[in-house]
């Protein structure tokens, strides 16, 4: 699937790799971007959009302005976001802070954000203003969907609900992947049943892609999935497995667990031990049956789009969500 992706992503990074470029002045923005970029990523996002408006009927090209602003804006999260968590590894290297410092990521990822506008711009057709304002919508969740989490660590908070989680990743993440699979059906002409049905779809599979994601962060490969395994750990990540795990573990081991997750700095055999009782307890295996059930019915959403090769390129992808190994 990933191989796929990358054909149909061809024209993205091509365009992508003409805006940054090595030789592009200021260096000290412009350079780290160009390294960042250059180790792209899955390119999910842009995929969907394109694949949607290929779907409802439309050509690629009237989406191409679009899922180029979408991975740029993605891209944008992802450098802030390693700030924010104090991450260390992104697509198997160090991550930007890390590697050109602090100011620079920052003032690198501002500079990102801008390009995001300047392609969202050229969005061209009946539906381009719609097509920005909500692409504006879904960009502002996702920063809500970042604040939301970001609150629990300011507040200390361990008493967060599922409802609360799905709340958060609704919007850090599955926000925009709806809107990826929305503007591409909005710029190709489809219906409005038809571009609420892959909202809806994209929103399933955004939510299940996070739920992976964070089995993943403790049950993956790391040189496979391109960041340090038990990140979230380190971190003191709120997510559905922890829940879990709290709820189904024995009350000492349950204990054990809520001790190194709460602790502000945590040693590498806080994180082993950590690891092994969320395993212990099962969580991770039935976050991934219950991704596996949300893209299942996030694929029953795309029955009003035409049968075709398209559509089964969007139901691939969704199974690829809940099957990745990065």
């Amino acid at each position: 699937m990933e191989k796929e992706m990358a054909r149909v992503n061809e024209p993205v990074g091509k365009r992508i790799a003409s805006i940054f470029n090595t030789k592009r002045k200021p260096k000290y923005v412009y350079a780290p971007l160009s390294d960042f970029l250059s180790r792209s990523g899955k390119r999910l996002r842009p995929a969907l959009c394109l694949l949607s408006c290929e779907a409802v009927g439309g050509g690629r090209k009237a989406a191409m302005d679009a899922a180029v602003a979408i991975e740029l804006f993605h891209n944008f999260t992802l450098i802030h976001d390693d700030i924010e968590d104090a991450s260390e590894m992104r697509r198997g290297v160090p991550c930007m802070h890390i590697t050109y410092g602090l100011p620079l990521a920052i003032n690198a990822g501002d500079g990102l954000f801008m390009m995001v506008w300047q392609e969202a711009l050229k969005i061209g057709g009946k539906k381009s203003v719609e097509a920005q304002r909500r692409l504006l919508n879904a960009f502002t969740q996702v920063l809500e969907g970042q604040a939301i989490e970001l609150g629990w660590y300011l507040e200390n908070r361990w008493d967060v609900s599922e409802d609360e989680y799905m709340e958060m990743v609704g919007g850090k993440t599955g926000a925009l992947l709806a809107a990826s699979c929305e503007v591409g059906g909005l710029l190709g002409g489809g219906t409005g049943r038809q571009c609420r049905a892959l909202y809806e779809f994209g929103m399933g599979i955004g939510v299940g892609f996070q739920i992976i994601d964070d089995a993943l962060n403790l049950i993956g490969d790391e040189k496979r999935y391109m960041k340090e395994i038990g990140g979230d750990v380190r971190e003191g990540k709120r997510t559905l497995i922890m829940m879990w795990a709290l709820k189904a573990l024995p009350k000492k081991k349950a204990a054990r667990l809520a001790a190194i997750l709460r602790k502000g700095k945590k040693s590498g055999v806080d994180v082993e031990d950590a690891i092994a009782l969320l395993k212990e307890s099962g969580a991770p295996e039935k976050a991934v049956a219950f991704s596996d059930k949300l893209v299942m019915r996030a694929k029953k959403k795309l029955d009003c789009i035409p049968k075709g090769r398209k559509r089964d390129a969007l139901m691939a992808l969704a199974d690829y969500v809940v099957r990745r190994k990065r």
